[in-house]
C-alpha cells in the first residue's frame, strides 16, 4: 500500500516562507541555524518552558530523521513546526531529553566499538564524562529528591550498560 503525502513539499516550502526561513525540503543535511531555531522555538513554545535556544536547535537536526532523510520513514516533509512540535513534546519529557540522547548515542558506539574488538577511543570516552557531568549539572539545578531519584536510575542503568558490555567481550 502507498501511503499518500499528508504533509506536501509544497505545503512546507509555503510554511517556510511564512516563517522567513529556508525551504527546509531542500536541506542536504540536517543542519538548522540558530534563528531558525529561535524562531520556531517561539512559535512552538506556548507554555514559556525554560528550553534551551542551543538544545532546541540540536533537537531539530535530530528530529529531522523524520523527514526527507529517509525516504521510506518520511512523516513530514521536514515540515518546521511539525519538526519543532516533535522536539517541543521530547523536553516535555525532559529539558535535558537531547543531551540524554547524546549520551546514549555516544555509549552504544561505545558498546559497538567492544564488541567489534576495536580498541577504545580514549578521547570517545572524555567526550562521553564530559557529557554526562554537564548533565548531572544541570539535573542538580532542580529539587534534591528528583536530583537524587535520577541519580539513582542513572547508576543502575550504568550497571546494566557494564554488565551488558562484559558479556560482549566474553564473546
Amino acid at each position: 500500500m502507498k501511503l499518500p503525502d499528508y504533509i506536501t513539499k509544497e505545503e512546507v516550502g509555503k510554511v517556510c516562507k511564512e516563517l522567513k526561513i529556508r525551504d527546509w525540503t531542500r536541506l542536504k543535511e540536517a543542519k538548522v541555524q540558530p534563528k531558525e531555531a529561535k524562531a520556531l522555538l517561539k512559535l512552538v513554545n506556548a507554555e514559556k518552558m525554560a528550553i534551551d535556544p542551543e538544545q532546541f536547535r540540536a533537537g531539530l537536526e535530530v528530529e529531522l530523521e523524520h523527514g526527507i532523510r529517509f525516504k521510506d520513514a518520511n512523516v513530514t516533509n521536514n515540515h518546521p513546526v511539525i519538526t519543532g512540535m516533535i522536539v517541543l513534546a521530547h523536553m516535555k519529557e525532559s529539558l535535558d531529553y537531547y543531551r540524554l540522547l547524546e549520551v546514549a548515542e555516544l555509549e552504544g558506539d561505545l558498546m559497538k566499538a567492544i564488541a567489534a574488538g576495536n580498541a577504545l577511543d580514549y578521547y570517545r570516552l572524555l567526550e562521553v564524562a564530559e557529557l554526562e557531568g554537564d548533565l548531572m549539572k544541570a539535573i542538580a539545578a532542580g529539587n534534591a529528591k528528583k536530583t537524587k531519584d535520577y541519580y539513582k536510575r542513572l547508576a543502575e542503568a550504568r550497571i546494566a550498560l557494564a554488565k551488558a558490555e562484559i558479556a560482549s567481550v566474553k564473546n
